[in-house]
C-alpha cells in the first residue's frame, strides 16, 4: 500500500506508453495521479526493460514477446481499428488480458476512401501528372473519360465503424448501397439499401460498379479478393482498400489492373513496409504496380490528418483510465473473431 498526496493506493498500475514525448505528455495528463504513465523505446528490449511490469500498453504494435514475458499485463490499448500488430495468439494463450482498438478516426479514413475513389474514377493522377509537363491530352475528349459516380451501385464489405461512416458519406453521391458482413447483419443496416452475408457476395461483386474494402483482416478474411473474386468484377469497376493488404491477392490485382479487366483501384495498404518509418527507396510491393496509370497508390495516410493523432492518443488514455477506476473500457476486441 503506497501513500500518495491523501490517498491510500491499493494498487499503483503502471501504463507503458513505447512513444515520443509529446504524446506520452497526452497520457499523463489525462490518467494524471490515478496511475504511473512510463515511457519507453519501441524496442521489445526496451520496452521489457521499462515496462516488463506494466499492467497496461498503449501501442500499436504489441510483440508476442512483450505479451508472454510482462507477467502483470492486463490491458492492451491500440491506437487504431486494426490489431494485426498485436500478438492474439500470445494474447489468447495468456488468457488474462483484453485488447481494446480505437474508432476515433474513422471519419477520417473514410473520407479518404472516397478521395482514393474519386481520384481514380475522375482520372487526376495521370492528368496532373501530363499537365505539369505541358501535355493536354486528358483534356475533354482525351483516352479516359470520368466515371460517373451518381446513380452507381456499391458494394461496401465491411460495415463496421468506417464502413458505417464511408455509407454515410456515400449516400449524397445518389448511389445504391451493398454492404457485405460476415453474419450478414450489422447494427448499421440503416445506413445501406441491403446486406449480405460475404458468403454470398458473388452476384453482388458482379452487379457492383465501386467495391470498397473496410473489413479487418482475420483468417477468414485473408486472401478474399483473389483471381476469382476479380473475375466477377465488371472491367469498368473500381476497387479501393483501405483495411489491410493481405486481403488481398498482390499478383492477382496487378493482373487484372495491367490487363484492364477492372477499371482502376486505389490502394492505401501494402503488402510491404520499411523497417524504418516513412523510410525510403522501399517499394510498397513486389510487383510493379507504379508502373501502371490506373491505380492510385497512397503510404497508408488514411488516417492522418491535422487533428487524429492528438484525438486517437486523447481516446486510448480516457479508455485506459475507465480500465483503471475499475469501469468496462469501450472497444473490447473479440478474441475469437480478431475484431
Amino acid at each position: 500500500m503506497e501513500n500518495r498526496g491523501n490517498h491510500l493506493e491499493v494498487e499503483w498500475m503502471k501504463v507503458l506508453v513505447p512513444y515520443p514525448d509529446e504524446l506520452v505528455k497526452i497520457f499523463k495528463t489525462i490518467i494524471g495521479d490515478q496511475a504511473e504513465v512510463i515511457q519507453s523505446e519501441r524496442t521489445t528490449e526496451s520496452m521489457l526493460e521499462i515496462g516488463g511490469d506494466a499492467e497496461i500498453i498503449g501501442s500499436v504494435i504489441v510483440p508476442s514477446e512483450y505479451i508472454r514475458k510482462a507477467s502483470n499485463l492486463r490491458m492492451i490499448q491500440t491506437f487504431g481499428a486494426g490489431i494485426d500488430s498485436v500478438d492474439l495468439d500470445a494474447v489468447r494463450e495468456r488468457g488474462d488480458i483484453i485488447v481494446c482498438n480505437n474508432h476515433v478516426n474513422s471519419a477520417e479514413v473514410a473520407e479518404f476512401a472516397i478521395s482514393l475513389l474519386l481520384a481514380v474514377a475522375k482520372n487526376l493522377i495521370p492528368s496532373d501528372r501530363e499537365l505539369r509537363t505541358g501535355n493536354w491530352v486528358h483534356r475533354w475528349g482525351g483516352p479516359v473519360p470520368n466515371i460517373e459516380i451518381r446513380g452507381k451501385k456499391v458494394l461496401i464489405i465491411g460495415l463496421g465503424h468506417i464502413g458505417a461512416d464511408i455509407a454515410k458519406r456515400l449516400r449524397s453521391f445518389e448511389v445504391t448501397i451493398t454492404a457485405a458482413t460476415r453474419s450478414g447483419t450489422s447494427s448499421n443496416d440503416n445506413l445501406v439499401d441491403h446486406i449480405v452475408g460475404i458468403d454470398e457476395v458473388k452476384p453482388h461483386v458482379s452487379d457492383s460498379d465501386l467495391v470498397i474494402l473496410s473489413l479487418p483482416l482475420t483468417d477468414e478474411s485473408e486472401g478474399l479478393v483473389n483471381r476469382e473474386f476479380l473475375s466477377w468484377m465488371k472491367p469498368t469497376s473500381i476497387l479501393v482498400n483501405i483495411s489491410r493488404a493481405q486481403i488481398i491477392d498482390e499478383q492477382a490485382l496487378y493482373e487484372a489492373l495491367k490487363e484492364k479487366r477492372i477499371h482502376g483501384a486505389g490502394i492505401d495498404v501494402w503488402w510491404r513496409y520499411p523497417t524504418q518509418w516513412r523510410g525510403i527507396a522501399v517499394p510498397p510491393s513486389d510487383v510493379p504496380f507504379h508502373e501502371l496509370d490506373n491505380i492510385v497508390i497512397s503510404p497508408h495516410r488514411a488516417a492522418y490528418s491535422a487533428n487524429t493523432e492528438r484525438e486517437l492518443f486523447q481516446f486510448a488514455a480516457s479508455n485506459i483510465l475507465r480500465f483503471i477506476r475499475g469501469e468496462t473500457p469501450l472497444n473490447i476486441v473479440d478474441l475469437e473473431r480478431g475484431y
